[in-house]
């Protein structure tokens, strides 16, 4: 049963397959079938496609040619349009070429130019022998110089010197950037985009032009400084100068120029000042305070070193910065980059040539000053060597390199005259001390304070002033630098001390120079006691000087036993002029070589003796009271120190004899020798060194 059944599914399982097999054949010869058509339908397309390009093919090589023939013909017909126009280019510009260009449309003249320029390059590479190359080139150096002198026009006329006023209201301004700065430009944004264009031709042409631009703007910077000159000699310089006068800012009180100055350069040392802190705190992290500098030391000291011919040139040097920091920003907007150097060189030459001669000028007249013996021209150079050394940044800015080194020239010559000044202040103090005494006396009858000793305390306590730049000035003398280089062995300074031990090692000079005059002179006195008194009052003058004028701790750095040593002077020369009352107390001092009165009564051999001794006395102390009161000693505390001592030196010893001697008989007539009584003498010696008593 199971076997029957088994058979049964195979057989239909059979049946099944055979019937899936014959659909399947039957499909496939379907597919044949589409496959064949398939075919021939390709077969078909691919003999109409080759048959369609061997028709369309030789037609569009046909229209390719056509093309190209016409591309041939249009370049053809551009090119002899061109070669035309060559020919035909010198009769179509040259009416205007020989116009010149118009100011405000250059664009028509280049235009004309390069048309010109171009017809030049045809002629000269493709027919260099024909008349037209000559006429062209003919043609463009005639536009080309129309264009230069167009170029200079421009510039003329827009060009104009600064007036004194506009060029000082320029110096004040402190902030070149600044609105007000602008507001100088002579040349308007048109003219400077006009120049900027011909500019830019005349390079890319190979023109000149450089010099053109140069010498028109440098001569507006010339004649501006030479019209500052001129108003500079009028009378209303000093307290016109320097003053503003933009109807925008407010209306400050008159200044006179050293003022202005003043204040100029106390903010360019503020400003420097400024910018070292910041740049110490921020390298190091440390907070420093203001110390001794530059800007401490333009006071009014300045102002009173003031030398008004110095003064004017400082404004010049100022004028000149400000005056070509403007032509940069000019020339910026007019000069290809790549010329800038070139052109600013030529441009500042004569101006800055101008401010150097003019340094030579002043220095020299400022050295016959001081050959006159007048020191405030030597102080005046002081200040404006200071104020040129805070204008240095701004030469450097300013300035390329050449330029600098022209104007170091103003600070060497600086330099030199002060040095030359100092030098020559020993020089004088020095023939002080070796004048001959023989002939014409020059001492003051009164034996006061010399004029030499007074001249030289004014002249060194202003130094103090200018410590710094002095300093700088002693140090490049090896004298100077190999004594300094004395005391830095003993003592270290700072920096900012070696200027003050420079100074101080010069003043030491100077004060042995004067004490060996004082010396000398003194010896022209006929009197003793004079020549004393002289001394003493010199000698005390410089020492209180020193002190009130905090000059003796300056010294010190020198010579640190200067006090001690003008202490010591003065106790030695009020001990010698105390020496001087001797020739007439040695006649009365000692009593044991005096006869011994008896009963008021003495021996007649020894009333002689007393009568020699007292008119000896009265006639002493009469002839040194007549002298010495007619001497002077101005400082009031010397004076009546003097006066003490002489009290307490003579009185003692003529009070013992006249009260042993006064009621002697030893004459007739005892008024006659017997003249003063001890009060008598206590007010005599209370009236010397008064020429009224």
């Amino acid at each position: 049963m199971n076997n029957l059944d088994s058979s049964l599914q195979a057989h239909n399982k059979l049946e099944k397959e055979a019937t899936n097999l014959a659909l399947l054949k039957d499909r496939v010869d379907k597919y044949h079938d589409l496959s064949t058509q398939m075919s021939s339908i390709l077969t078909i397309f691919e003999k109409r496609l080759g048959n369609l390009e061997q028709t369309i093919l030789p037609v569009y090589q046909e229209t390719e040619q056509l093309q190209k023939r016409q591309q041939n013909l249009e370049a053809t017909l551009n090119c002899l349009e061109s070669v035309l126009s060559h020919y035909d280019v010198s009769q179509e510009v040259c009416q205007l070429i020989h116009q010149g260009p118009v100011e405000g449309n250059i664009s028509v003249f280049l235009d004309a130019l390069a048309k010109l320029r171009d017809a030049n390059d045809y002629f000269r590479h493709n027919n260099s022998q024909s008349v037209e190359l000559e006429n062209v080139t003919s043609l463009f150096n005639t536009g080309c110089e129309g264009l230069s002198q167009h170029y200079s026009m421009l510039l003329k006329k827009h060009s104009a010197p600064l007036k004194p006023v506009e060029l000082l209201d320029l110096i004040y301004i402190e902030d070149d950037s600044s609105d007000e700065y602008t507001s100088f430009r002579q040349l308007s944004q048109t003219t400077r985009e006009e120049l900027y264009t011909i500019s830019h031709w005349l390079e890319q042409n190979l023109r000149e032009y450089t010099n053109i631009y140069a010498t028109e703007r440098g001569e507006v910077v010339l004649r501006s400084l030479q019209l500052l000159k001129d108003h500079q000699k009028s009378n209303s310089w000093g307290h016109e100068a320097l003053r503003p006068r933009h109807s925008g800012r407010q209306t400050e009180p008159k200044k006179t120029t050293s003022a202005r100055l003043q204040q100029i350069f106390e903010k360019k040392a503020n400003k420097l000042y400024l910018r070292a802190t910041q740049t110490i705190e921020q390298s190091t992290g440390f907070s420093i305070k203001k110390a001794s500098s530059h800007s401490d030391h333009l006071t009014s000291e300045d102002l009173m070193d003031g030398d008004q011919e110095l003064d004017k040139y400082l404004v010049m040097l100022l004028g000149l910065q400000r005056l070509l920091n403007w032509e940069r920003a000019i020339m910026i907007d007019i000069i290809p980059q790549s010329k800038h150097n070139e052109v600013f060189a030529t441009l500042a030459y004569n101006a800055i040539d101008l401010v150097v001669k003019d340094a030579e000028a002043i220095t020299q007249r400022i050295l016959r000053c001081i050959s006159r013996k007048e020191w405030t021209s030597a102080l005046g150079i002081f200040s404006a060597l200071k104020r040129v050394i805070l204008l240095q940044p701004d030469i450097d800015r300013t300035y390329d390199p050449a330029q600098r080194e022209q104007l170091k020239k103003v600070l060497k010559k600086l330099q030199h005259t002060g040095a030359k000044a100092l030098g020559h202040f020993l020089d004088v103090v020095k023939g002080e001390s070796s004048t001959n005494i023989v002939g014409q006396s020059n001492v003051p009858k009164d034996a006061t304070v010399h004029e030499l000793t007074s001249n030289t305390i004014w002249f060194i306590e202003h130094l103090y002033d200018h410590f710094d730049v002095i300093g700088s000035i002693l140090a490049q003398d090896v004298l100077y630098s190999t004594q300094l280089d004395t005391i830095l062995m003993k003592k270290a300074l700072p920096v900012e001390e070696r200027n003050k031990a420079l100074l101080a090692i010069y003043i030491k000079k100077a004060l042995a120079e004067l004490n060996l005059s004082i010396m000398n002179k003194c010896e022209q006195y006929n009197d003793q006691a004079t020549k004393h008194l002289f001394r003493l009052n010199n000698i005390h003058y410089i020492l209180k000087s020193l002190q009130r004028s905090n000059l003796i701790d300056l010294v010190t750095l020198a010579e640190p036993e200067c006090e001690h040593s003008y202490m010591e002077m003065i106790r030695e020369l009020k001990a010698s002029y105390q020496k001087t009352w001797s020739k007439m107390l040695v006649g009365i001092y000692s009593l044991d070589e005096l006869p011994k009165p008896v009963a008021g009564k003495v021996k007649d051999k020894d009333r002689s003796v007393l009568k020699e001794r007292f008119s000896n006395f009265n006639k002493d102390f009469e002839e040194a009271c007549k002298i010495q009161r007619g001497i002077s000693i101005p400082d009031v505390i010397l004076r009546e120190g003097i006066k003490r001592d002489n009290v307490e030196h003579i009185l003692p010893i003529y009070n013992r004899f006249y009260e042993i001697y006064s009621g002697v008989h030893f004459s007739k007539n005892p008024d006659k020798y017997v003249k003063y009584r001890q009060h008598e003498i206590n007010a005599m010696l209370s009236k010397l060194f008064d020429d009224s008593a």
